[in-house]
């Protein structure tokens, strides 16, 4: 099996490159999109498109509030067509920035991401998350290329809450463990290829900026200051975790972060990194890691304030209907828990999570 790597054709970070962007975006064409949602357009909407019209773009914008699915996706899709744009730019958080490779892709217009927030590693990849209208995991949808350009902007993303840079930082840590048990399984990437050694480096590579700098960059966060520790985990959660997980492959951790989709409760509240955090917990419990290994990735998420139990991610210990349903959704055709080095079956997915929360609440020796 032949190796890829892929990455997004500009990488772009630093304070205030917001109100830096149009000379990128006018590399890319002059007839721009803005896809944002209610939140965003009401922080920095209408300054950006005032910026960009000053620039000299001809700037139309759309502002969504919704599930990414099929049905949104064609919606937009119709709506947006008649603008004839040249480039969409996605202004927002993970779900806008879904939507704006699906739209980009549909229309055959180039795609620039501008991430408000570090909370995911979304905005390099080529790749969708679906779901269904009532929020339940549909698919992955891949496209035939990367975004033209990802700017992040550190001045804006240090004023969201900490708690997003949090989640950021469990999703980041997720890619290296996946990333290696794809490679110890020799198995296939986002991307349907072989690994690279490159891609696998910089995941751990990521692993090691966020244990390092993890918590003094969201001490930094809660005080709105961009430091050198800062810079770096938000360059680790977007950068680095992005081509960490697209080309070295996702696992366990993150098909159970699809499973909890088939239940509703206090998991619908979580964001997707704070649920990854319980999920990347799991996979080391799948793989019987040591429990040091498993103490050092508890300790730290119960630092961050990220759900490392059962009761925190909204599950009842003993509901075995429930517990099913996790594990059933998330061994779907076309997740990625079939990447895992080992042979899993339901049975061990729902003794794994009854093992670690035995672990975390101290009831394990």
């Amino acid at each position: 099996m032949e190796k890829l790597f892929i990455s997004p054709s500009k990488y772009v970070q630093g304070e205030h490159v917001l109100q830096q962007s149009a000379e990128y975006l006018k590399e890319l064409g002059t007839k721009v999109q803005l896809l944002t949602d209610s939140f965003v357009w009401d922080m920095l909407g209408n300054d950006y498109v005032k910026y960009l019209k000053e620039a000299g773009l001809d700037v139309v914008s759309e502002v969504f509030s919704g599930e990414v699915s099929s049905e949104a996706i064609q919606e937009l899709s119709q709506k947006l067509e008649a603008q004839h744009i040249d480039v969409l730019v996605a202004l927002g958080g993970g779900k806008i920035i879904d939507l704006g490779k699906a739209i980009a892709a549909k229309q055959l217009v180039k795609l620039a991401v501008l991430p408000t927030t570090a909370s995911t590693d979304a905005p390099t990849s080529s790749v969708s998350v679906l779901y269904e209208t009532d929020g339940r995991f549909k698919k992955y949808d891949f496209y035939s290329r990367n975004p033209e350009l990802v700017l992040v902007d550190t001045a804006v993303i240090v004023n969201a809450p900490a708690r997003l840079l949090a989640a950021g930082i469990a999703d980041g840590l997720s890619t290296a463990i996946e990333a290696r048990a794809v490679w110890k399984k020799q198995g296939e990437n986002i991307l349907g290829k072989a690994p690279t050694l490159t891609a696998l480096a910089i995941a751990e590579k990521c692993e090691e900026v966020l244990f390092t700098y993890g918590l003094q960059a969201i001490e930094d966060n809660k005080n709105r200051v961009v430091t050198p520790a800062f810079d770096a985990v938000v360059e680790a959660n977007t950068l680095m975790s992005g081509l960490g997980f697209e080309s070295g492959g996702l696992a366990a951790a993150h098909a159970l972060h699809n499973g909890f989709s088939a239940i509703h409760g206090k998991a619908d509240q979580l964001l997707h990194g704070e649920k990854v955090a319980f999920t990347t917990l799991v996979q080391l419990v799948l793989e019987k890691q040591s429990k040091q290994t498993l103490k050092r990735y508890v300790d730290f998420f119960r630092t961050l304030g990220l759900p490392t139990t059962c009761a925190e991610m909204g599950i009842e210990l003993q509901d075995d209907t429930q517990l099913l349903a996790i594990t059933r959704q998330s061994m779907v055709k076309g997740d990625s828990m079939k990447q895992m080095p080992m042979e899993i079956t339901e049975q061990d997915i729902v003794a794994g999570i009854r093992t670690l929360d035995d672990f975390v609440q101290g009831n394990l020796d």
